[in-house]
């Protein structure tokens, strides 16, 4: 049966040829359209390597120079204090089940983003290119805080739970994520080895934790967490630090918040500082994205898919329409020799698949050199040097080029389809003779 029908589009050539040529050009204008959509939806489901649910971000406010309640005799001390009185007024409400002071940084999602360069060793500081680039999150443990227990971070050795030493702050004891240590040292059992600042600093790894992403549509980052055992005092701390704190299983957050306001956050005002608000790492991650234009991006890419794979919808069904109506009479023709309607709608889409495949086969080669040869993949989008981020194995170069040619192949071959099959069903359903009267 293949060899007839291979016979029947070779003798049909003059007509098929310009659906080929249609369907090279839909194949590639189509592959470059989903081409970035792809590369977005495998960031967004890439795990963040942290548990969102039931996880907050606690911000303080502080009265101004000029405001009629700033009281200008108070110390730098009784600043502090007042941050480490929200954190146990937290920490003692009933709900909760973790708090950490952090800088306004080291949080998913977080409005500003600090990095910079580690090397694994004192030789290569001299060297270009044989640095690490990596992001920072520091927390203060003062309080008991453990900011790997409230985001919910894992050992990437052993899966459990990260043990931080007592005297981590004062031994500026580092920890860092699995991106870091395998572009460091290409292992992640680096516990215990040291890497070292432009100014040949030294750094005791003290830990690896599981791939962290700060970005939800950029891949993990190489993440360093930096201990601090003491508050940084001045003007600015409610700018610099923020109070993250994870709830207890089962707990009502809505309830919580709401009461958390009226009992608890009144007390907050202190030393010239006051609550200010509560966010969810949701909405800290969407006040991000709306903020940066990240989901107008996205909004962009789509309409564009979706046009264009409307366009090619309209276009392509109407050829393959057309291409059916035209052989009514050969339908006839084979139903009165006792073809099946089955075996005729099993034919055309045979003929339909043949020709989506041929001309998808040669777009792939246009499509290869463009892609692949001349580098015009869709860009990963990542912070900082991007070259140092933990790629999913979907954006690699190979698999990335596969995966959105097979998705653009079914794409074209699903509206081939459908532009055959409905023609086909209702020629199909003609009398023989009614098909055959303009023969």
């Amino acid at each position: 049966m293949l060899k007839n029908i291979i016979k029947q589009v070779w003798n049909q050539r003059r007509m098929n040829g310009w659906i080929l040529l249609e369907l090279i050009i839909a194949g590639f204008f189509l592959w470059t359209v989903i081409d970035p959509v792809y590369i977005l939806m495998v960031n967004r489901f890439t795990p963040a390597g942290y548990e969102e649910e039931g996880r907050f971000v606690l911000s303080m406010g502080a009265y101004g120079n000029n405001h009629a309640k700033r009281d200008t005799t108070v110390t730098s001390e009784q600043e502090k204090e007042a941050f480490l009185h929200a954190l146990r007024q937290l920490r003692n409400c009933p709900e909760v089940e973790s708090v950490s002071m952090a800088s306004n940084s080291s949080f998913p999602n977080g409005g500003s983003w600090s990095g910079t360069q580690f090397f694994p060793d004192t030789a290569r500081i001299k060297e270009k290119d044989n640095f690490v680039h990596a992001q920072i999150y520091e927390y203060v443990s003062l309080e008991g805080g453990n900011i790997f227990q409230t985001y919910g971070m894992k050992d990437a050795l052993t899966g459990g739970d990260i043990v931080v030493p007592e005297d981590a702050g004062v031994r500026n004891l580092y920890f860092v994520s699995e991106s870091f240590a395998k572009n460091a040292f290409g292992t992640i059992d680096v516990v215990g080895k040291k890497i070292y600042t432009y100014k040949k600093k030294a750094y005791e790894i003290a830990g690896v934790f599981k791939d962290y992403k700060h970005r939800e549509y950029q891949p993990p980052y190489p993440l360093i967490v930096r201990i601090d055992n003491d508050l940084q005092t001045g003007v600015y701390m409610h700018y610099r630090y923020m109070i993250a704190f994870k709830l207890k299983e089962g707990v009502d957050s809505e309830a919580f918040i709401k009461r958390f306001e009226t009992e608890v956050a009144p007390h907050l005002t202190m030393n010239n500082y006051y609550y200010k608000s509560i966010q969810t790492f949701k909405e800290q991650r969407i006040r991000y994205a709306e903020a940066g234009g990240i989901y107008n991006v996205i909004r962009l890419k789509l309409a564009l898919a979706s046009f264009t794979l409307l366009c090619i919808f309209l276009g392509t069904v109407g050829t393959f329409w057309v291409r059916c109506n035209s052989r009514r009479q050969e339908m006839g023709l084979m139903q009165s020799f006792g073809a099946t309607r089955k075996s005729i709608i099993g034919r055309f889409f045979m003929e339909a698949a043949l020709l989506v495949s041929s001309a998808f086969i040669v777009s792939l080669i246009i499509l290869f050199h463009y892609a692949i040869m001349e580098e015009n993949m869709a860009p990963i989008e990542a912070a900082g040097y991007s070259k140092f981020a933990t790629i999913n194995w979907f954006l690699e170069k190979t698999p990335h080029f596969v995966m959105v040619s097979l998705i653009t192949y079914l794409a074209l071959l699903l509206i081939a389809l459908v532009g055959t099959l409905i023609p086909v069903r209702r020629a199909v359903k003609v009398l023989p003779a009614d098909a055959l009267r303009d023969e």
